[in-house]
């Protein structure tokens, strides 16, 4: 397998995305120039019981949205579902890029469990012979990739990662990779994850689930908001963007990655997994340090501690950081991903997201997290970070485009 030249540009030319905040990049951007958050009571799963009811669910019912007919959608997750709606908003900008040798890279965490999780509920309630199995052929985390690539017809082959939370981060800097060794000419690279119950109680039992909307950063923090939803970048080689005459909105210039295997759920407490992975795509893209960082963020007090060290190690004080999972909730494999998106658009708008309900940041979270309201700064290379359980980090870099 030839080696990813690192000279070669990776330009980003489509985006797409969808959560609780939005069903498209427009109705997200909105939400987030008003600061207005989208977690509210979970709708999900009706008349079951859990610790916490709070969810960042996607907006609406998916239909509408959708580029296929309603047969077609039945044999899909909700996740896959997500998948593709993401990926046609990032197709449509990327208008003209071509498809014979184009890939699909996705990361997720939960796949088709919901579907799964309703095949078995449906199998006791309703008796085995009633119950027809199809759905649980929409579990394996493999199945976004594939359905996206089956739907737009893109035939360079599919990708799939599965690294808990830094999941669709990596299947972005996988991505880059491939473009870079020449096995692609175009990549659509993201991620996507559904609610389901496995997680949201599996995250309850470790008590790390905020009964309040999250708050990261924050004094009082608790835990996470679960959510969910996808996010999709088109990435080209520079020089194929530029020859076709494509819009680039941003460069990828930096992809890094480490595993710490510090624990199965808790990250290192000095961060340095995370700041490996800054340190990685730092040294890619050429830089010393970044004009912001669109932190992993979660709300946890391991996490937000250590991320803060880890920052301070690789950037220094001085650089501004915020969470945007304070208004969409953890989208737990599809988070690198929708992030990804944010952190592109912050660059195209030159305006900093910021990071909602922080009162009073923590002793141990002592950086600029900007609080409350969005922040109009000139920013002209950015960090994406996303961490995961096993101590799965990856950070992305991205460069304004001038």
């Amino acid at each position: 397998m030839r080696k990813p030249d690192l000279s070669t540009r990776i330009a980003v030319t489509g985006a797409g995305i969808i959560c609780s905040i939005g069903r498209n990049k427009a109705e997200v951007w909105s939400s987030i120039a008003e600061s207005r958050a989208g977690i509210a009571k979970m709708t999900a799963f009706p008349g079951e019981t859990f610790p916490t009811e709070l969810a960042a669910e996607a907006l609406a019912e998916l239909a509408g949205e959708l580029p296929i007919g309603k047969r077609e959608a039945k044999r899909l997750s909700r996740t896959d579902l997500l998948a593709v709606i993401a990926a046609k908003e990032a197709l449509e900008q990327a208008n003209g890029a071509p498809t014979d040798r184009a890939i699909v890279s996705t990361g997720t965490s939960t796949g088709g469990l919901l579907e799964g999780e309703q095949y078995y509920f449906g199998r006791l309630t309703r008796g085995r012979r009633r119950e027809p199995a199809s759905p649980v052929l929409q579990q394996p985390t493999s199945a976004p990739s594939d359905a996206v690539a089956r739907v737009f017809n893109l035939g360079g082959g599919v990708l799939s990662n599965a690294t808990a939370c830094a999941s669709a981060g990596a299947a972005i800097g996988m991505a880059a990779d491939l473009l870079r060794s020449g096995h692609a000419d175009v990549a659509l690279a993201g991620g996507s994850d559904a609610l389901c119950r496995l997680t949201y109680s599996g995250f309850n039992v470790l008590q790390a689930v905020d009964p309040e909307p999250c708050s990261p950063f924050g004094a009082t923090r608790k835990g996470i908001t679960l959510g969910e939803g996808a996010g999709y970048l088109v990435l080209e080689r520079w020089d194929d963007a530029v020859a076709r005459g494509a819009t680039i909105l941003a460069e990828l210039c930096g992809f890094g990655a480490s595993c710490d295997a510090h624990h199965p759920t808790a990250p290192i407490e000095d961060g340095r997994g995370a700041e490996a992975a800054m340190r990685g795509a730092l040294g890619e893209a050429g830089l010393e340090t970044v004009d912001y960082v669109n932190a992993h963020g979660t709300g946890t007090l391991l996490n937000d501690s250590a991320e803060t060290k880890a920052i301070i190690s690789a950037v220094g004080t001085g650089v501004p950081v915020s969470s945007s999972k304070s208004f969409f909730g953890h989208t737990l494999g599809a988070s690198g991903a929708i992030e990804a998106v944010v952190t592109v658009l912050a660059l195209q708008h030159q305006v900093a997201p910021p990071t909602l309900r922080l009162g009073t940041a923590a002793d141990d979270c002592t950086l600029d997290y900007i609080p409350h309201t969005p922040r109009p700064m000139a920013m002209a290379n950015v960090l994406s970070n996303t961490f995961g359980f096993g101590g799965s980090n990856v950070s992305l870099a991205f460069r304004r485009v001038l």
